[in-house]
């Protein structure tokens, strides 16, 4: 009787598991800003940004690749809740894309680079971020949102958040430092973090909350 059930449990892995390599998702997310946080004389230090090793980019929707290939806008399924936001005078979106990617394992599983530039368009329809040739040049003073997304497969699904806003905050609401200095051109933004591990379901609409800025997160069947 052993020796069914052991049979019966490795057949439903191996179906499981069949059925995760065949499954595709459609990612959506939108970034937002808080206009007027709740500071309350709450001060603010810069947290220590890292690039990761693994990330993957976007691709444009024109590219050959088909895993992670930015969806065409008119796929958003979350166009509702962007037009809330930008209509709203508490909140002001930041960025917004959708891409597909395969399901995946937590060992296969990808993060995917997020960045949004001072001046890009809001909606992205390609990555053109170039290798820097200098370490310098990941002090980028034009950068708005970076950071990773990161869902992975398994018997639930999970969603991995750690994005970097750079806001520039009142000096009232900033910790600085002897040591630190201003970015070239009079910037001195504020790096903060929201980083954030969830079991998420399909077709669910998530909400990664932070006093300064929010995540909306979606992922359904492509």
């Amino acid at each position: 009787m052993k020796l069914i059930k052991y049979y019966i449990v490795v057949s439903l892995l191996f179906f499981s598991q069949g059925i995760l390599a065949a499954s595709w998702y459609q990612v959506e997310v939108i970034v937002f800003d808080r206009l007027y946080p709740n500071l309350d004389g709450e001060q603010w230090q810069n947290e220590e940004f890292k690039i990761r090793d693994n990330m993957v980019e976007l691709q444009p929707d024109s590219a050959q690749e088909f895993a992670y290939k930015i969806l065409n806008a008119s796929r958003n399924r979350l166009g509702g809740v962007y037009r809330v936001l930008k209509s709203s005078s508490e909140y002001r979106p930041l960025y917004h894309v959708s891409w597909q990617q395969e399901a995946t394992s937590r060992r296969e599983s990808r993060y995917v680079h997020i960045q949004k530039l001072d001046g890009e368009s809001i909606t992205p329809v390609a990555n053109t971020t170039e290798e820097p040739e200098f370490l310098e040049q990941f002090n980028m003073p034009d950068r708005i949102i970076d950071g990773s997304i990161r869902i992975r497969s398994s018997f639930y699904l999970h969603a991995d958040i750690d994005l970097s806003y750079f806001k520039q905050l009142p000096a009232e609401n900033k910790v600085l430092r002897t040591s630190e200095e201003t970015f070239q051109g009079g910037f001195d933004k504020t790096v903060i973090n929201l980083k954030e591990t969830r079991k998420i379901k399909l077709n669910e609409i998530h909400y990664f909350d932070h006093p300064m800025f929010g995540v909306i997160l979606q992922v359904s069947r492509l």
